[in-house]
């Protein structure tokens, strides 16, 4: 049965400002604001523009948003954000009015972090299933108000695990394709298997070093190479293996261990498959230098 709601209004509840630094540096990401609230019906903001990134995650029941020209109905589950300077109305339902956390924030990283959890002007509202965990971060920061800078901290590093979770839950989605976000993963994964050919690498490990799930990873690798994970690795092998046996003299099993192959004729199976000739023979016919003993 629905708990009966709180006829009262929380706002802006420790209400606070994040010290940026003594040197007026800003900070990658810091907390400005944050609360809870049972609103009443009706109950309104604005229209009102914002000087930070705000987040609301709707605990329970629903309202309103107009944002953009357009009008955003909003509902237990999900989510919505305000952005820096862009004016927004938002207000509770008349029969079942929302009860939501919040928190606004800004820096250098923010438009970033916003933009990895999939945040767009084309898309201010969100899915969120883990609220609960939000609510209990925002009343565990609500317990720590002193302004020391072992507070600021806390509160700072809490704002960092909601964001994280909201990362998180967004990749396991399959993540955003607002460009940004895919492309750093892309970029990330193919960059790593450049650098780490020699090693044992386990796409689904990799996946989860990155944060996404493997069929996500296999999705963005194959845009941004036209082929799988996997493919792309034993190519970027195939091509190193090819280079170290047309200009040296190493014996093929040093050089399948070079290209993460502690197998040499598994390592020389995979090379014939992709070159059409085995090890030995690519070396006499490209390496000039090379001569049998």
């Amino acid at each position: 049965m629905k708990e009966q709601r709180k006829a009262e209004i929380v706002e802006n509840c420790g209400f606070f400002a994040e010290d940026t630094g003594k040197d007026g540096t800003d900070t990658a990401v810091s907390l400005d604001f944050f609360g809870y609230e049972h609103c009443l019906p009706r109950h309104s903001y604005g229209p009102s523009a914002r000087r930070n990134y705000v987040i609301h995650v709707v605990i329970d029941g629903k309202g309103i948003m107009d944002y953009g020209g357009k009008r955003w109905t909003i509902r237990k589950g999900e989510m919505f954000i305000l952005f820096p300077g862009e004016v927004t109305t938002y207000y509770a339902d008349r029969e079942d009015p929302w009860y939501y956390c919040w928190f606004g924030f800004q820096g250098s990283s923010a438009r970033r972090i916003v933009e990895s959890i999939g945040f767009t002007a084309q898309t201010p509202v969100l899915s969120f299933a883990h609220g609960d965990r939000v609510e209990k971060r925002i009343k565990d920061m609500l317990s720590s108000v002193s302004l020391t800078l072992d507070g600021q901290l806390h509160r700072n590093a809490e704002m960092l695990e909601i964001l994280s979770e909201m990362i998180r839950g967004r990749a396991e989605q399959g993540g955003s394709d607002s460009g940004l976000t895919a492309f750093s993963y892309s970029e990330y994964a193919v960059r790593y298997i450049n650098n780490h050919f020699s090693e044992k690498i386990k796409i689904q490990e990799l996946a989860r070093h990155i944060g996404i799930s493997r069929s996500y990873l296999v999705k963005l690798v194959r845009q941004e190479t036209g082929m799988s994970p996997q493919e792309y690795l034993i190519t970027v092998r195939m091509r190193r293996a090819a280079d170290l046996l047309s200009r040296s003299n190493d014996p093929v099993f040093a050089i399948a261990s070079e290209c993460g192959y502690d197998d040499a004729l598994a390592f020389s199976r995979v090379f014939k498959s992709k070159f059409g000739q085995n090890p030995s023979d690519y070396r006499l016919q490209h390496n000039k230098s090379y001569s049998e003993e």
